[in-house]
């Protein structure tokens, strides 16, 4: 995901990181899906990482 994308997301979803999350995680869900359909026996890697790990609150 872009920079500017993700700015974005955190500006709309500012007072709502879960819900922020939640979203990031379906869409996360569907790419997994849709990738697995187009490489069967291949995976999708680091998804979590992709989606997910930029939108955690850092400690």
């Amino acid at each position: 995901m872009c920079q500017p994308a993700k700015l974005a997301l955190l500006t709309e979803y500012r007072r709502d990181r879960a819900g922020l999350l939640v979203y990031l995680g379906t869409l996360m869900h569907e790419a997994t899906n849709q990738l697995a359909q187009l490489h069967p026996g291949h995976p999708p890697a680091r998804m979590t990482e992709r989606f997910l790990s930029w939108a955690r609150v850092r400690r």
